[in-house]
C-alpha cells in the first residue's frame, strides 16, 4: 500500500580547402620546423613543488613517488562533455588558481513535492517559486548539477571552480512531472520539477538537465510514474533522453526493513523492470531507501534476482544525514550516502546553503579534469589511493 510522503519519518557539407601553391608549401613546411623545436616545454599543472616534506598523507605520497598516469582529457571529434563546454577562462586556469579541493563535501538534495496543493502534504511541498529560488542560488553561488550515478560511480564531469550538486526527487508524484499539451506536442507542465529544470536550462545553458528521479510504479494515483498512466513511457522517454537519471523507489514505497529476503529482491527487481518495460535499454543503478529503512541483509541492495527479473545498483540514497563525503573518500559508502531535505530548518537545504557560504573550505571543488584527483596538499588523507589508481585517475596534491 502507498504511503503518502507525510507518513514518512522526517530526518550541408563542408567546403573543401583549396590546394596549397608550393611557396606556400615550403612556408608551412618552415613553420611547422619552428613549432616542433620550440615543443618540449609544457610541464604539469603541479609543477616540481608537488613534493612536501614530512607528515604528507597516503594519497600525497603516492603522487610524490612518480605516478606515471597522465591527463586522458577527450580529444577533438568526440563528444564534448560538461566541463569542456563550461567557461574557458576557468578551464585552463591550473587546480589552484580556482581553489580545487576533490576531498570536500557534496550536497545531495532531497525533493518530493513541487508545487500543487500545499495542504496534500505540507511537510514534503515546496511552492514552485521557491524551487526557481533555491536552482538561481545554486547558479549564482557556483554549484554545478549532476546526477547521483555519478557521485557514487565517482564520475564528476564538472567545469574548474565549480562544486557538483546532486538534485535528487523522490516520489515520482504529479507535481514533479505533469505532461501537457502544447501546439500538438506533449511539454513538461511549466510549474512542476521538471518544467522548472527545464525553464531553467533554457535561460542558463551551462547548466545542464541533470538530476535523479526515483521512482513508484506501482504507487497509487498521483505516485504511479508521475501520474498520467498512458504517459508513463513518453515521461521516462523524456527523462532519460534530457540527461536525467531514473532510480528506484521501490514498486510502492515498501518499508525494507519489514520485508522479507525475498520481498526486498521482489521489490528491488521488479520496481526495476517496470522501468525498463518502458525504457529495455536503460540502466537503473541507484536506489532511494523508503523511509531511510534498510533491510538487516544490506548486501541485498546491490544485485539480485526475483523469478527471471533481476537488478544490479551502484548507490543507494539515505532519507537524511547531511553532506557526503566526496568520490573515493574512504568515508564514502556508495550505499548510505546521506541527503538533504529541503527547507528552513535545522540541517535542511537553507541551513546547508549559509553553513557552506561561512565555510568555503569545506566544499568539493571542481579541477575541471574528470581524470585528475587535486586537493590542497595537507587534505587528502581521507582518499583511498588504491581505488583511484584502479579507476585509472591520477592523483596531484598542489
Amino acid at each position: 500500500m502507498w504511503l503518502r510522503p507525510e507518513t514518512q519519518p522526517a530526518g550541408g557539407r563542408r567546403p573543401l580547402p583549396r590546394p596549397l601553391s608550393m611557396p606556400r608549401i615550403l612556408l608551412t613546411m618552415l613553420m611547422l620546423a619552428l613549432l616542433t623545436g620550440c615543443g618540449g616545454g609544457s610541464g604539469d599543472e603541479s609543477g616540481s613543488g608537488d613534493t612536501e616534506s614530512g607528515g604528507s598523507s597516503s594519497a600525497e605520497r603516492e603522487q610524490n613517488g612518480g605516478s606515471q598516469g597522465t591527463d586522458q582529457k577527450s580529444g577533438g571529434g568526440g563528444t564534448t562533455s560538461p566541463a569542456d563546454t563550461a567557461d574557458t577562462t576557468k578551464q585552463s586556469r591550473s587546480p589552484a588558481e580556482v581553489g580545487a579541493d576533490e576531498t570536500g563535501s557534496i550536497m545531495v538534495l532531497e525533493y518530493h513535492r513541487i508545487g500543487g496543493d500545499p495542504t496534500f502534504s505540507p511537510d514534503w511541498t515546496i511552492s514552485t517559486q521557491q524551487f526557481r529560488q533555491e536552482l538561481t542560488y545554486l547558479y549564482e553561488n557556483d554549484y554545478y548539477p549532476v546526477n547521483f550515478r555519478d557521485l557514487v560511480e565517482g564520475a564528476l564531469e564538472v567545469p574548474a571552480g565549480k562544486t557538483p550538486v546532486v538534485l535528487t526527487f523522490d516520489d515520482s508524484s504529479d507535481t514533479q512531472f505533469t505532461m501537457v499539451r502544447e501546439e500538438g506536442d506533449w511539454v513538461p507542465e511549466p510549474a512542476g520539477a521538471v518544467g522548472v529544470l527545464a525553464e531553467f536550462h533554457r535561460k542558463h545553458q551551462d547548466w545542464p538537465m541533470k538530476g535523479t528521479f526515483f521512482v513508484l510504479p506501482e504507487a497509487n494515483a498521483p505516485n504511479n510514474l508521475f501520474g498520467q498512466p498512458e504517459l508513463a513511457e513518453k515521461k521516462l522517454r523524456y527523462l532519460a533522453d534530457a540527461g536525467f537519471e531514473i532510480g528506484t523507489h521501490t514498486l510502492y514505497h515498501a518499508n525494507l526493513a519489514q520485508a522479507t529476503p525475498a520481498g526486498v529482491r521482489e521489490q528491488l527487481a521488479l520496481s526495476v523492470a517496470e522501468i525498463k518495460k518502458r525504457l529495455p535499454d536503460y540502466e537503473v543503478d541507484s536506489l532511494s531507501l523508503p523511509f531511510g529503512e534498510y533491510p538487516s541483509n544490506e548486501a541485498l541492495l546491490r544485485s539480485g534476482t526475483w523469478q527471471g527479473s533481476g537488478y544490479d545498483l551502484e548507490g543507494a540514497a539515505e532519507v537524511a544525514g547531511g553532506p557526503s563525503p566526496a568520490p573515493y573518500s574512504s568515508r564514502l559508502d556508495p550505499y548510505h550516502v546521506p541527503r538533504i531535505q529541503t527547507g528552513e530548518l535545522a540541517g535542511q537545504s537553507q541551513a546547508l546553503f549559509r553553513y557552506f557560504e561561512q565555510n568555503p573550505g569545506e566544499r568539493y571543488v571542481s579541477d575541471g579534469n574528470p581524470d585528475v584527483v587535486s586537493f590542497p596538499k595537507g587534505s587528502g588523507e581521507s582518499l583511498d589511493t588504491a581505488e583511484i589508481q584502479s579507476a585509472g585517475k591520477r592523483i596531484r596534491p598542489y
